[in-house]
C-alpha cells in the first residue's frame, strides 16, 4: 500500500468531514474557527452589556446567514464567555415553531429547557436566576436600613418591589430558594412551564394547572403571564435573557410568521432583560418575513442588523487543519498536506464552512458509491444516528411532547405505501388512517392530568366500538403515565380488554421518536446536504422516507399478529430475518471501511428500536455467510463485513 493510499485509508476510517452538522452549543466540541464572524460576536457582546445596564430596554439583533455559515460556534463561543463573566447571563435555544395556536407556550417550553442546563459550578441556569433574585432582594433591604433581613417576610417585600409578578410564581421562587430537595425542584420547574397532576400540585400548595384541558386561547394567555414574570424577576436582577430563534427557514406559512412577531413583540415590549437574536437566511427575511410583518416589527427587529462572514481562503485552509488535527494528533501534518493540495483548486473565496467541510469530504469518499439512492439512505442514514446521539446525550432537551410523537409518527406512517392517514377528529386521537380497508386511530397523550388521559382513552373505545375492526393505538410515556392514577389505569384495562394496543415509550425507545422528530426539522430547516453524481441539493422528507420505513417505530402494525407493547423491558420483539439484514446493510454502509463490532451494531439496530442479542446476532450471519462474515480482529473484537462487494 502506497502512503497516499495509506493516508486515504486513515482519512476514510476516521473522517473528520463525514458531517458538516455542528450539535447546539452547550457541549459542542467540534474546532471552532475563532477569527469568523469576530465582529458579529463583539455586537452581540455588547447588546448583552447595555441589555444588563437597561433591562427594560427593548433591544434585538437580526443575523443574516447562510445555512452552515458557523452561527453554532458563534453561539458556543458565546456562551463560553456569558460562562465565564462574573456577570451572569441566560442563554436559550429556541428552535423550530410549527404551531401558530401554541407560540407562546412552546416559547415558554424551550426557555425552561434551556433553564435546566448547567451554568457553571454544577449551578443550572435557574439555580443562578433564584441566586441573584434573592441577592438582590438582600441587597435592596440593606440600602432600606434593615439590619436583620432574616426576620423580614420576602414574599410581602418582593411583592411590593414587583407588584405585576404573579403571585403563584413568586411562590415557585421562594419555594426554589428554600429547599435543597431535587425532586422538589424538579417539579417547581414542571409546574411552571406545564403544570403538574393534582396530587404533585396539591403537595406543592400550588393550584392545578391542567394545560391538556384548556383550550388553545386560555394555554396562550397562561404562558404569556409566566414569560412576564420571567421577565420581570429577570429584570429586578438584572440579568440579561439571550434568546436565540433558529430554524426558522420552516416558518413560511403567513399565520406562523405573523404569530412569531406577536411573539417578539410581547418580548420586546413586556418581557424584561429578554434579548432576542433571530438567525435567519436574507432571502428568507425578505421573502417570507417582511411581507407579514407589521411595520414597528420590522424596524425594531432590523434595528441591530449583522451578518455572518463567508471563509477567506486562510480560514478555510485552517478550519481543515483544525479538524484533521483533532482527529489524528501526531500524523495531522502528513494527512493535511495530502488533503490540501487536492482542495487547493477547490478553495475559493466566500466559501461557508459548510461547504469547505463538504469539498472536503467529496475527495476523501470520491470513489465510493455513485448510485444516487445508496447515497441519500447513507446520508440520511448518518444524519439520523447523528440525531440520535444528540438527543441520548441530551435529554433534558426533549421533555415529553405529544405534538412531536404526531410529527414523527406521521412521518413513518406515510413512509408505508397503502397506508393513508389524515388529521385526527379532536385534541385526543391525534391521527386516523386506513390501510387494507381496516381503519386505525392513534391517542397520542403526554398529559400529566389523570382526567385528560381518562378522556382519551375514552374515545379511544368509542372509535373501537363504531369501528369493531379497527385497531386503536394509545401512545404515551413512562415519565407522563402514572401508575397511581387510579380511574384513569381503570380506563387503560378497559382499553386494553376492548382490543386498544398500549406503546409505553421508556427511556431507551422514545430515543428514537425524538430522533425522527429531529431529522424531519433538520431536514425541513434545509440542513441535510446530498452530495449526488449529477447534483447537489438539501434533502426533503421524500428523501427520508426510504429510510423511515426501516425505523420499527411500531412494531407489527400492519398485520393481524399486532398486540399490545410496551416499548420498554416488558416485551420482546422477534425482528424478521429480512428486517434485520437491511438494517445491518445500512449501518455497515455509512460506517467507516462498511466494517463493524458486533457490539457496535447491537448498539445501531437498538437506535432503530430494533433489539437482538448478541447470541441471536451470531446465529444470524451464520445463516446469511452468503452475504455477511465474522472474524475475530486482532484485539478479540468480533468484527461484521460484507462477504462480497455489496
Amino acid at each position: 500500500m502506497t502512503s497516499s493510499e495509506s493516508i486515504l485509508e486513515k482519512l476514510r476510517e476516521h473522517n473528520p468531514f463525514s458531517s458538516d452538522y455542528s450539535p447546539l452549543p452547550w457541549d459542542n466540541t467540534t474546532p471552532d474557527l475563532t477569527p469568523l464572524s469576530r465582529r458579529t460576536s463583539e455586537e452581540i457582546e455588547h447588546l448583552i452589556r447595555q441589555k444588563r445596564r437597561e433591562p427594560s430596554t427593548p433591544l434585538s439583533g437580526l443575523i443574516l446567514g447562510e445555512a452552515g455559515s458557523g452561527k453554532t460556534h458563534m453561539l458556543m463561543r458565546i456562551l463560553h464567555k456569558l460562562r465565564e463573566n462574573e456577570n451572569p447571563a441566560i442563554f436559550v435555544m429556541a428552535e423550530m415553531f410549527r404551531e401558530p395556536e401554541r407560540i407562546t407556550q412552546d416559547m415558554l417550553s424551550y426557555i425552561f429547557i434551556s433553564l435546566k442546563h448547567i451554568h457553571k459550578n454544577g449551578l443550572t441556569q435557574f439555580d443562578v436566576i433564584v441566586q441573584e433574585v434573592m441577592n438582590a432582594y438582600d441587597e435592596r433591604r440593606r440600602n432600606d436600613g434593615f439590619d436583620d433581613i432574616s426576620r423580614i417576610d420576602k414574599r410581602v417585600y418582593l411583592s411590593r418591589d414587583m407588584p405585576r409578578l404573579d403571585r403563584d410564581f413568586l411562590k415557585c421562587i421562594l419555594m426554589y430558594a428554600g429547599t435543597k430537595d431535587e425532586s422538589v425542584k424538579f417539579n417547581i420547574l414542571e409546574w411552571l412551564e406545564y403544570g403538574l397532576d393534582d396530587e404533585d400540585s396539591k403537595r406543592l400548595g400550588l393550584p392545578l394547572k391542567d394545560m391538556d384541558s384548556m383550550n388553545d386561547s386560555k394555554r396562550e394567555s397562561l404562558a404569556k403571564k409566566m414569560l412576564v414574570s420571567l421577565g420581570l424577576i429577570l429584570g429586578y436582577a438584572k440579568i440579561p435573557m439571550i434568546i436565540c430563534f433558529d430554524q426558522l427557514e420552516i416558518m413560511k406559512e403567513r399565520s406562523l410568521v405573523d404569530a412569531w412577531g406577536n411573539l417578539i413583540s410581547l418580548m420586546m415590549n413586556y418581557m424584561q432583560a429578554a434579548l432576542p437574536l433571530c438567525f435567519i437566511k436574507p432571502d428568507t427575511w425578505q421573502n417570507y418575513f417582511i411581507p407579514v410583518l407589521d411595520t414597528s416589527t420590522i424596524e425594531r427587529i432590523k434595528s441591530n442588523t449583522m451578518t455572518m462572514e463567508s471563509c477567506s481562503e486562510q480560514y478555510a485552509r485552517q478550519l481543515i487543519h483544525d479538524r484533521i488535527n483533532k482527529s489524528f494528533g501526531k500524523d495531522s501534518e502528513e494527512i493535511y498536506q495530502w488533503l490540501i493540495t487536492r482542495m487547493n483548486s477547490t478553495i475559493k473565496p466566500d466559501m461557508s464552512p459548510r461547504r469547505i467541510i463538504a469539498a472536503a469530504n467529496k475527495i476523501i469518499m470520491s470513489d465510493e458509491s455513485s448510485d444516487p439512492v445508496k447515497i441519500i439512505y447513507q446520508t440520511v442514514s448518518a444524519a439520523y444516528d447523528e440525531e440520535f446521539k444528540q438527543v441520548q446525550s441530551e435529554y433534558r432537551s426533549w421533555p415529553p411532547k405529544s405534538e412531536n410523537l404526531t410529527l414523527s409518527l406521521s412521518l413513518w406512517l406515510e413512509s408505508h405505501e397503502g397506508f393513508e392517514f389524515s388529521k385526527g377528529t379532536g385534541k385526543y386521537i391525534k391521527l386516523m388512517g386506513d390501510y387494507n380497508g381496516r381503519k386505525y386511530a392513534f391517542v397520542i397523550l403526554t398529559a400529566k392530568a389523570h382526567s385528560t388521559v381518562s378522556a382519551g382513552l375514552r374515545h379511544g373505545m368509542e372509535f373501537m366500538k363504531e369501528y369493531p375492526d379497527g385497531i386503536c393505538y394509545y401512545i404515551t410515556e413512562d415519565r407522563t403515565h402514572k401508575r397511581t392514577w387510579k380511574q384513569a389505569n381503570e380506563n387503560l384495562a378497559k382499553f386494553k380488554y376492548a382490543g386498544g394496543h398500549v406503546i409505553m415509550l421508556d427511556k431507551e425507545s422514545r430515543v428514537n421518536w425524538y430522533a425522527l422528530t429531529a431529522l424531519i426539522n433538520r431536514t425541513d430547516n434545509g440542513d441535510v446536504n446530498l452530495y449526488l453524481p449529477s447534483e447537489s441539493r438539501t434533502a426533503s422528507r421524500d428523501d427520508l422516507k426510504n429510510f423511515i420505513r426501516d425505523i420499527k417505530l411500531i412494531p407489527d402494525i400492519f398485520n393481524d399478529r399486532a398486540k399490545s407493547i410496551n416499548s420498554g423491558n416488558e416485551s420482546i420483539i422477534t425482528i424478521e430475518p429480512d428486517i434485520l439484514s437491511v438494517n445491518l446493510r445500512s449501518i455497515m454502509n455509512s460506517s467507516p471501511m462498511r466494517m463493524i463490532t458486533v457490539e457496535k451494531a447491537i448498539e445501531a439496530l437498538s437506535r432503530r428500536n430494533i433489539k437482538v442479542t448478541r447470541s441471536e446476532l451470531v446465529s444470524f450471519l451464520k445463516n446469511n455467510a452468503g452475504t455477511f462474515r465474522a472474524f475475530k480482529s486482532n484485539n478479540n473484537d468480533v468484527l461484521i463485513t460484507f462477504t462480497k462487494k455489496d
